[in-house]
């Protein structure tokens, strides 16, 4: 999967997530399912972001409870793509189903626009601006509720 591809999935997930528990995910939460998202092991997550692996480790069963929970199927680092297709693909009655900006068919996950990329870009849109008023990219990230490296990413451009 490609990076727009990951980050648009992590939206998704985060609010079948934030519809589940009624919080978003965490900042290490979307670290960790990018990385695993990514083929990353739970060592390289864990050193690239400053955390002890076996932190890292207890992070992530955490996520896959919450998940599994809200998929109502267990969902592991191994089998979370697979796991989503099966979840969007059961609550359609075509071969496709379009969920924000990922649309799912049952054996891929490609983007799409959507309303939710408009929303998306907007938001990027005012990065610079925040940036400028002095708010950290953390900040910027919580306010705007999109991920981190996302934001960090629009920063340099």
């Amino acid at each position: 999967m490609n990076i727009s591809d990951i980050q648009a999935l992590l939206l998704n997930i985060d609010e079948l997530i934030f519809s589940h528990r009624g919080k978003h995910l965490d900042d290490l939460e979307l670290v960790i399912l990018e990385g695993v998202l990514d083929h990353q092991k739970y060592g390289e997550i864990a050193k690239k972001n400053h955390h002890s692996e076996k932190y890292v480790k207890d992070v992530a069963a955490k996520l896959w409870k919450t998940i599994s929970t809200a998929l109502r199927e267990k969902v592991s680092k191994n089998n979370i793509k697979s796991s989503l297709q099966r979840y969007y693909y059961s609550n359609s009655n075509s071969n496709t189903n379009v969920v924000n900006s990922v649309q799912i068919y049952k054996d891929n996950i490609c983007l799409t626009p959507s309303e939710n990329d408009l929303r998306e870009s907007t938001k990027l849109e005012t990065v610079s601006e925040l940036l400028k008023e002095g708010l950290s990219i953390e900040q910027i990230a919580k306010v705007l509720k999109l991920p981190v490296e996302l934001i960090k990413k629009q920063s340099e451009s």
